[in-house]
């Protein structure tokens, strides 16, 4: 992949691909919003070469998400940026081709599919928002939102508990001795969080805007989402992302829900791939119908 940045790297379908799909079916761009911490590259790689599989004519826009770019907004949106023009680079000139759909209502075609994982993805996803309306380019003033698009919600989005941050922190150490090293600073920083967010009322990224975001018409796009959870996580409670799910269909989304049991935190994929992977497909062919 091409590196824009530490955290963005971008994927173009190759010129030898021989593919029989037409390039209509694929989109025209994916985005990909990885935001567990301490992610492999071999992790990475497999959901890249899963989406390379299903969608082989697409190029595809990575967005990896570090700790300091979760919590320090500023970092976050200097990698939202890259990524946002980046993503113009690729949507605008499509835009400009894009026939709609021969129904009755002329509707226009998504040309792009937006892959969120937990509340680290969510947040780079709130500040591409942001980023991308701040790099709308001068000729085209009005395009300041993401164009349309289909979203798949993997375990996020969640409000702010102090149980589900330090275990999302501890949760990522690679080691249990690393764990216990770590294990009075994570609560260190956890507390200071709180007071933060619940004492001092300082904004809520990560738990409140980022969510609120996301169901928010007037910044989203959208022609539907699935949001992907279970029971089993103990890092983005399943009650939570269910009642964002709620909230977005009262407001108008198109809502779909995928429940996976036994599985945790961004762990649907690996135990049950090939209903993981046919639910990415079946929500790209249902946002173009």
């Amino acid at each position: 992949m091409e590196t824009l940045s530490p955290s963005v790297y971008m994927l173009h379908p190759s010129p030898d691909n021989t593919t029989p799909t037409p390039k209509g079916n694929n989109p025209t761009l994916i985005i990909i919003v990885f935001g567990w911490m301490k992610a492999s590259k071999n992790t990475l790689a497999k959901y890249v070469r899963h989406h390379q599989a299903l969608f082989p004519v697409s190029t595809i826009l990575l967005v990896t998400c570090t700790f300091a770019g979760m919590t320090i907004p500023r970092l976050g949106l200097r990698e939202a940026r890259i990524a946002a023009i980046a993503a113009r680079a690729v949507l605008e000139p499509d835009e400009a081709q894009t026939t709609p759909h021969s129904d009755a209502e002329s509707r226009p075609s998504p040309r792009l599919l937006v892959h969120v994982f937990s509340n680290a993805g969510s947040t780079m996803l709130y500040h591409l928002y942001m980023a991308y309306a701040t790099t709308s380019s001068s000729d085209a003033p009005k395009n300041t939102v993401l164009p349309l698009h289909a979203t798949i919600f993997d375990s996020t989005p969640a409000p702010f508990t102090y149980q589900t941050l330090l275990k999302g922190i501890l949760d990522g150490t690679p080691s249990a001795v690393i764990r216990l090293a770590v294990m009075p600073v994570a609560y260190l920083y956890v507390a200071l969080v709180w007071t933060a967010i619940t004492l001092l009322r300082v904004p809520d990224h990560i738990g409140d805007l980022a969510p609120r975001a996301h169901n928010d018409p007037a910044r989203v796009h959208e022609t539907c989402r699935v949001y992907v959870y279970g029971p089993a996580d103990r890092i983005t409670p399943a009650a939570a992302v269910k009642h964002h799910a709620h909230e977005a269909e009262a407001k108008g989304f198109s809502v779909q829900h995928e429940v996976f049991d036994g599985t945790g935190h961004v762990a649907h994929a690996r135990k049950h791939a090939d209903r993981y992977w046919r639910v990415v497909g079946q929500t790209w062919e249902e946002s173009r119908l």
